[in-house]
Protein backbone atom coordinates (compact mmCIF):
# COMPACT_ATOMS: atom_id res chain seq x y z
CA UNK A 1 0.00 0.00 0.00
CA UNK A 2 1.01 3.92 -0.60
CA UNK A 3 -0.47 7.01 0.40
CA UNK A 4 -1.34 9.12 -2.79
CA UNK A 5 -2.46 12.76 -2.93
CA UNK A 6 -4.21 12.66 -5.91
CA UNK A 7 -6.46 15.53 -7.64
CA UNK A 8 -10.21 15.53 -8.98
CA UNK A 9 -11.24 14.83 -12.49
CA UNK A 10 -14.49 14.41 -12.56
CA UNK A 11 -17.50 14.19 -10.69
CA UNK A 12 -21.09 12.89 -11.95
CA UNK A 13 -24.52 13.08 -9.80
CA UNK A 14 -26.62 10.24 -9.85
CA UNK A 15 -29.21 10.68 -7.16
CA UNK A 16 -29.28 13.59 -4.45
CA UNK A 17 -26.69 12.42 -2.63
CA UNK A 18 -25.62 9.62 -4.64
CA UNK A 19 -22.28 10.45 -6.80
CA UNK A 20 -19.23 9.28 -8.34
CA UNK A 21 -15.93 10.69 -7.96
CA UNK A 22 -12.77 10.25 -10.43
CA UNK A 23 -9.28 11.05 -10.02
CA UNK A 24 -5.90 11.14 -11.51
CA UNK A 25 -3.98 8.40 -9.91
CA UNK A 26 -2.41 6.82 -12.78
CA UNK A 27 -0.30 4.14 -10.47
CA UNK A 28 -3.22 3.06 -8.78
CA UNK A 29 -4.99 2.92 -11.47
CA UNK A 30 -3.01 0.34 -13.58
CA UNK A 31 -2.57 -2.02 -10.28
CA UNK A 32 -5.56 -1.80 -8.39
CA UNK A 33 -7.64 -5.38 -8.31
CA UNK A 34 -11.40 -5.82 -8.37
CA UNK A 35 -12.82 -6.00 -4.98
CA UNK A 36 -9.79 -4.09 -3.07
CA UNK A 37 -10.46 -0.37 -1.28
CA UNK A 38 -8.65 2.72 -0.72
CA UNK A 39 -9.20 4.84 2.93
CA UNK A 40 -10.02 8.49 1.81
CA UNK A 41 -9.24 11.57 3.38
CA UNK A 42 -9.61 15.51 2.26
CA UNK A 43 -5.94 17.27 3.40
CA UNK A 44 -6.48 19.79 6.05
CA UNK A 45 -9.87 19.29 7.66
CA UNK A 46 -9.75 18.81 11.62
CA UNK A 47 -13.55 16.86 10.73
CA UNK A 48 -13.27 13.94 10.23
CA UNK A 49 -10.89 12.73 11.88
CA UNK A 50 -9.98 9.58 10.39
CA UNK A 51 -10.73 8.36 6.45
CA UNK A 52 -13.38 6.75 5.17
CA UNK A 53 -13.05 3.29 3.45
CA UNK A 54 -14.36 3.25 0.16
CA UNK A 55 -14.48 -0.21 -2.13
CA UNK A 56 -12.15 1.54 -6.06
CA UNK A 57 -15.49 1.08 -7.98
CA UNK A 58 -13.55 1.32 -11.50
CA UNK A 59 -10.14 2.22 -13.23
CA UNK A 60 -8.98 3.36 -16.29
CA UNK A 61 -5.54 2.54 -16.72
CA UNK A 62 -5.28 4.50 -20.02
CA UNK A 63 -6.66 7.51 -18.96
CA UNK A 64 -4.73 6.86 -15.38
CA UNK A 65 -8.10 7.39 -13.52
CA UNK A 66 -9.72 5.75 -10.47
CA UNK A 67 -13.42 5.86 -9.48
CA UNK A 68 -15.44 5.66 -5.91
CA UNK A 69 -19.13 5.49 -5.45
CA UNK A 70 -20.05 7.73 -2.33
CA UNK A 71 -23.39 8.18 -0.66
CA UNK A 72 -23.40 11.27 1.66
CA UNK A 73 -24.50 10.02 5.32
CA UNK A 74 -22.41 12.21 7.42
CA UNK A 75 -19.03 14.98 7.47
CA UNK A 76 -16.84 12.38 5.69
CA UNK A 77 -18.71 11.87 2.47
CA UNK A 78 -19.86 15.44 2.83
CA UNK A 79 -16.57 16.67 2.28
CA UNK A 80 -15.82 14.49 -0.40
CA UNK A 81 -19.54 15.91 -2.39
CA UNK A 82 -17.93 19.12 -1.38
CA UNK A 83 -15.05 19.02 -4.13
CA UNK A 84 -14.56 21.27 -6.80
CA UNK A 85 -12.51 19.76 -9.86
CA UNK A 86 -8.33 19.92 -9.06
CA UNK A 87 -9.08 19.78 -5.46
CA UNK A 88 -7.10 16.84 -3.62
CA UNK A 89 -7.65 13.89 -2.10
CA UNK A 90 -5.36 11.45 0.05
CA UNK A 91 -6.13 8.15 -0.46
CA UNK A 92 -4.50 5.19 1.28
CA UNK A 93 -4.33 2.20 -1.39
CA UNK A 94 -4.42 -0.39 -2.64
CA UNK A 95 -5.59 -2.34 0.40
CA UNK A 96 -7.49 -5.55 1.20
CA UNK A 97 -7.74 -8.81 -0.95
CA UNK A 98 -9.85 -8.78 -4.57
CA UNK A 99 -12.72 -10.86 -6.02
CA UNK A 100 -11.19 -14.39 -6.95
CA UNK A 101 -11.79 -14.78 -10.69
CA UNK A 102 -9.65 -17.53 -11.37
CA UNK A 103 -11.05 -21.36 -12.46
CA UNK A 104 -14.28 -19.39 -13.70
CA UNK A 105 -14.93 -21.31 -17.07
CA UNK A 106 -14.56 -19.24 -20.19
CA UNK A 107 -18.49 -19.52 -21.46
CA UNK A 108 -19.64 -19.88 -18.10
CA UNK A 109 -22.22 -17.85 -15.88
CA UNK A 110 -22.06 -15.97 -12.21
CA UNK A 111 -24.13 -14.01 -10.35
CA UNK A 112 -23.73 -10.72 -8.90
CA UNK A 113 -25.86 -9.46 -5.66
CA UNK A 114 -26.00 -5.92 -4.63
CA UNK A 115 -27.66 -4.19 -2.08
CA UNK A 116 -27.58 -0.13 -2.51
CA UNK A 117 -24.75 1.35 -2.93
CA UNK A 118 -23.03 -2.17 -2.27
CA UNK A 119 -22.79 -2.03 -6.11
CA UNK A 120 -19.40 -0.36 -5.88
CA UNK A 121 -16.86 -2.69 -6.14
CA UNK A 122 -18.69 -4.10 -9.17
CA UNK A 123 -17.75 -2.03 -12.60
CA UNK A 124 -14.37 -3.48 -12.27
CA UNK A 125 -15.18 -6.90 -11.26
CA UNK A 126 -17.37 -6.99 -14.57
CA UNK A 127 -14.45 -5.35 -16.74
CA UNK A 128 -12.41 -8.79 -16.04
CA UNK A 129 -15.59 -11.39 -16.08
CA UNK A 130 -15.93 -9.49 -19.75
CA UNK A 131 -12.26 -10.23 -20.71
CA UNK A 132 -11.82 -14.03 -19.13
CA UNK A 133 -15.68 -14.60 -21.43
CA UNK A 134 -18.27 -15.11 -18.29
CA UNK A 135 -21.43 -13.54 -18.60
CA UNK A 136 -22.28 -11.89 -15.01
CA UNK A 137 -26.30 -11.67 -13.86
CA UNK A 138 -26.43 -8.93 -11.56
CA UNK A 139 -29.02 -8.62 -8.60
CA UNK A 140 -29.48 -5.30 -7.78
CA UNK A 141 -31.87 -4.53 -4.77
CA UNK A 142 -32.37 -1.21 -2.87
CA UNK A 143 -35.34 0.74 -0.61
CA UNK A 144 -36.37 2.98 -3.52
CA UNK A 145 -35.51 3.28 -7.41
CA UNK A 146 -32.93 6.26 -6.65
CA UNK A 147 -30.99 3.70 -4.20
CA UNK A 148 -30.65 2.05 -8.09
CA UNK A 149 -29.39 4.96 -10.24
CA UNK A 150 -25.82 4.05 -10.53
CA UNK A 151 -27.45 1.44 -12.61
CA UNK A 152 -26.87 3.83 -15.99
CA UNK A 153 -22.92 2.82 -15.54
CA UNK A 154 -23.38 -1.23 -13.96
CA UNK A 155 -26.30 -2.28 -16.54
CA UNK A 156 -24.09 -1.59 -19.38
CA UNK A 157 -21.25 -3.31 -18.19
CA UNK A 158 -23.63 -6.20 -17.13
CA UNK A 159 -24.83 -6.38 -21.12
CA UNK A 160 -21.33 -6.78 -22.28
CA UNK A 161 -20.53 -9.44 -20.27
CA UNK A 162 -23.93 -11.12 -22.00
CA UNK A 163 -25.61 -11.58 -18.48
CA UNK A 164 -28.69 -10.68 -17.00
CA UNK A 165 -29.99 -7.11 -15.17
CA UNK A 166 -32.40 -7.99 -12.62
CA UNK A 167 -33.42 -5.19 -10.07
CA UNK A 168 -36.07 -5.27 -6.71
CA UNK A 169 -36.59 -2.19 -4.78
CA UNK A 170 -38.33 -2.61 -0.93
CA UNK A 171 -41.86 -0.03 -2.30
CA UNK A 172 -41.82 -1.35 -5.46
CA UNK A 173 -40.56 1.78 -7.25
CA UNK A 174 -38.37 -0.05 -9.99
CA UNK A 175 -37.69 -3.82 -10.93
CA UNK A 176 -40.13 -6.58 -8.52
CA UNK A 177 -40.84 -5.42 -5.02
CA UNK A 178 -39.45 -7.11 -2.30
CA UNK A 179 -35.87 -8.15 -1.56
CA UNK A 180 -33.17 -9.00 -4.03
CA UNK A 181 -32.59 -12.47 -2.21
CA UNK A 182 -35.43 -13.46 -3.36
CA UNK A 183 -35.05 -12.63 -6.97
CA UNK A 184 -31.79 -15.13 -6.59
CA UNK A 185 -33.84 -17.58 -5.21
CA UNK A 186 -36.58 -17.42 -7.80
CA UNK A 187 -33.60 -17.78 -10.52
CA UNK A 188 -32.08 -20.91 -8.65
CA UNK A 189 -35.47 -22.28 -8.40
CA UNK A 190 -36.07 -21.79 -11.87
CA UNK A 191 -32.89 -24.39 -12.65
CA UNK A 192 -30.14 -21.05 -12.99
CA UNK A 193 -26.99 -22.64 -12.06
CA UNK A 194 -23.82 -20.49 -11.08
CA UNK A 195 -20.13 -20.94 -10.73
CA UNK A 196 -19.85 -18.37 -8.22
CA UNK A 197 -21.85 -15.63 -6.23
CA UNK A 198 -20.37 -12.30 -5.72
CA UNK A 199 -21.81 -10.30 -3.36
CA UNK A 200 -21.80 -6.61 -1.98
CA UNK A 201 -24.56 -5.03 0.58
CA UNK A 202 -25.50 -4.50 4.30
CA UNK A 203 -25.19 -7.16 7.07
CA UNK A 204 -29.03 -7.77 6.43
CA UNK A 205 -28.62 -8.59 3.29
CA UNK A 206 -25.63 -10.72 3.74
CA UNK A 207 -27.37 -12.62 7.02
CA UNK A 208 -30.58 -13.58 4.18
CA UNK A 209 -28.27 -14.13 1.66
CA UNK A 210 -25.56 -16.94 3.84
CA UNK A 211 -28.21 -19.42 3.83
CA UNK A 212 -29.16 -19.51 0.53
CA UNK A 213 -25.69 -20.22 -0.95
CA UNK A 214 -25.59 -23.07 1.42
CA UNK A 215 -28.73 -24.37 0.23
CA UNK A 216 -27.68 -24.51 -3.01
CA UNK A 217 -24.28 -25.53 -2.55
CA UNK A 218 -23.23 -22.23 -4.22
CA UNK A 219 -19.13 -21.37 -3.67
CA UNK A 220 -19.36 -17.67 -2.89
CA UNK A 221 -17.39 -14.14 -2.09
CA UNK A 222 -19.01 -11.45 0.30
CA UNK A 223 -17.73 -8.06 0.31
CA UNK A 224 -17.64 -7.13 3.84
CA UNK A 225 -18.86 -3.57 4.98
CA UNK A 226 -17.60 -3.03 8.36
CA UNK A 227 -16.72 -0.45 9.81
CA UNK A 228 -12.93 1.10 8.92
CA UNK A 229 -11.14 2.79 11.09
CA UNK A 230 -7.23 2.28 9.58
CA UNK A 231 -8.00 0.26 6.73
CA UNK A 232 -4.85 -2.31 7.91
CA UNK A 233 -5.65 -3.87 10.88
CA UNK A 234 -4.24 -1.96 13.45
CA UNK A 235 -8.02 -0.45 15.21
CA UNK A 236 -9.65 -3.29 14.92
CA UNK A 237 -12.65 -1.45 14.51
CA UNK A 238 -13.91 -3.99 11.64
CA UNK A 239 -13.94 -7.09 13.58
CA UNK A 240 -16.65 -9.74 12.48
CA UNK A 241 -17.70 -12.78 14.63
CA UNK A 242 -15.95 -16.15 13.49
CA UNK A 243 -18.73 -19.09 13.59
CA UNK A 244 -15.69 -21.41 15.76
CA UNK A 245 -15.66 -18.25 18.34
CA UNK A 246 -13.24 -15.11 18.18
CA UNK A 247 -12.92 -12.45 15.56
CA UNK A 248 -11.60 -11.89 11.74
CA UNK A 249 -10.23 -8.67 11.13
CA UNK A 250 -12.05 -7.51 7.62
CA UNK A 251 -9.89 -5.31 6.84
CA UNK A 252 -6.47 -7.51 6.73
CA UNK A 253 -8.50 -11.01 6.43
CA UNK A 254 -10.52 -9.56 3.64
CA UNK A 255 -12.69 -7.37 3.12
CA UNK A 256 -13.46 -10.39 0.86
CA UNK A 257 -14.71 -13.44 2.82
CA UNK A 258 -16.16 -16.32 2.06
CA UNK A 259 -19.76 -16.39 3.75
CA UNK A 260 -19.09 -19.47 6.05
CA UNK A 261 -16.28 -17.35 7.37
CA UNK A 262 -18.87 -14.80 9.41
CA UNK A 263 -21.31 -16.05 12.01
CA UNK A 264 -23.94 -13.73 10.52
CA UNK A 265 -26.36 -14.15 13.02
CA UNK A 266 -24.10 -12.24 15.51
CA UNK A 267 -23.55 -9.27 13.15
Amino acid sequence: MRDFRVPLRRRESYAPGLFSIGFDAPDLASSILPGQFAMLGVPDRSRPFLRRAFSVADADPSAGTIEFLVKTVGVGTSCLEGLAPGDAVDILAPLGNRFGTDGLPRGGRVAIVAGGVGVAPFPLLLRELRERGVAADLFFGGRTAADLEYRRKVSPLVGRTGGDDLAATDDGSFGEKGRVTELLVRRLEAGARYARVFACGPTPMFRALAPIVERFSLAAEFSTEAAMGCGFGVCLACVLPRPEGGYLVSCKEGPILPPDRVAWDKC
